[in-house]
């Protein structure tokens, strides 16, 4: 066994030979600290008699493709979301002139903690981002027929979360410290109330005009509101998919894997499926006008509609508020709904209206309110 590591202009080449090796193993790194630490790694494994799973599915030296050339085959050649479509193409220039042989447990730190300082990311954008990569890489190396072997898969809990001494960096490049954040808004009735009092008309005394009254976006206020509908799937939706016989929408679900229709049934309330026939009337097509029909417009829409909403909860004078709290309300309607007879829905049943396959989204949306959960005392 013997392990060199040797500058080559401004970076660094590592050099294996071990009896386990066919062939002498070459990685080239940024630093001569990433090189022998990867070099000390690979040691301890090939001396346990571990064959790395990248070296052995790959006898003869691969080519080393630049992360780039990886995110563009990967955005041309594999099914993808829109979501990480659009965010793999921002991350083009932070990946500029790195190798897929750079991806190292000490490539992946230094580049998530540029992340938390340069960049100040929050915890879920930086998750994001390394599972976006984490997808090409694994894509790539199916296509080139090797078993996927990368760090990104194998970052210890947490790893998106500030630490002390990343959070004292970020302060001093004028940033600061990002956590998760836990939406658990909630809309009281008498802000509902002034949301629906602006979209039918009424007008601040403090403001020269009214918002103005918008019937369309009334409706997808209340249908979103009561439905937990995305608003993509909102302004998406068509007449032919509600069924007001049997007050049921089927619906078109806009996170299925990989971007595809992912369909689900979500029932009607009987007061919401009266003020959606009555607003639907006997038109056909889209149920509302916010979006042209194109594939090109389907995010100006979105960002259009939640800039539209934006300004609508500060006429309403309903702070701290967003379009996406809408869907979040709507998960605690359809928790606390009751009858006669007692809870109306399971959390297995709720999970299936809202689209999702694990109920612990279900407790991540569901902000039950404590005065709500103490009433029930008596």
């Amino acid at each position: 066994m013997s392990v060199s590591v040797q500058p080559r202009g401004a970076r660094f080449q590592l050099r294996v030979r071990h009896r386990l090796l066919p062939a002498p193993f070459f990685f080239t790194f940024n630093t001569e600290d990433e090189a022998r630490s990867y070099g000390r790694a690979l040691q301890e494994s090939l001396d346990r008699g571990i064959l790395p799973a990248e070296l052995a599915a790959q006898p003869a030296p691969r080519s080393d493709p630049l992360l780039v050339e990886c995110v563009r085959a990967y955005t041309k050649g594999a099914p993808i979301t829109t979501s990480d479509d659009a965010l793999l193409g921002t991350m083009l220039e932070e990946l500029a002139g790195v190798r897929e042989s750079h991806v190292t447990n000490a490539w992946a730190g230094a580049y998530i903690r540029r992340l938390k300082v340069e960049r100040n990311l929050s915890p879920g954008s930086i998750r994001k981002r390394i599972g976006a990569l984490a997808r090409v890489l694994d894509w790539t190396a199916r296509q080139a027929e090797r078993v996927p072997a990368h760090p990104l898969r194998a970052l210890p809990t947490g790893y998106s979360l500030y630490s002390q001494d990343e959070a004292a960096a970020a302060t001093k490049a004028g940033g600061r410290r990002k956590v998760d954040v836990q939406r658990d808004r909630r809309l009281l009735p008498e802000e509902q109330g002034r949301v629906v009092a602006v979209l039918q008309g009424f007008k601040r005394e403090d403001r020269e005009r009214p918002f103005g009254a918008d019937a369309d976006l009334l409706m997808m206020f209340l249908l979103v509101l009561d439905t937990g509908l995305r608003l993509s799937e909102a302004f998406r939706l068509r007449v032919d998919q509600i069924d007001f016989r049997r007050r049921i929408i089927n619906v078109e679900g806009s996170k299925g894997h990989r971007g595809q229709i992912k369909p689900r049934v979500v029932p009607l309330k009987p007061a919401l499926a009266a003020s959606l026939a009555e607003h639907v009337g006997q038109r056909a097509g889209l149920v509302f006008p916010f979006w042209d029909g194109t594939p090109e417009d389907m995010r100006r829409c979105g960002s259009r509609l939640s800039a539209r909403f934006a300004g609508l909860f500060d006429y309403a004078r309903v702070p701290d508020f967003t379009e996406h709290d809408l869907r979040h309300e709507a998960t605690c309607r359809w928790v606390e709904l009751r009858n006669e007879r007692g809870w109306v829905f399971s959390e297995i049943e709720v999970c299936k209206i809202m689209g999702w396959k694990d109920t612990k989204m279900m407790l991540r949306y569901a902000s039950l309110r404590g005065e709500d959960l103490s009433a029930r005392l008596g």
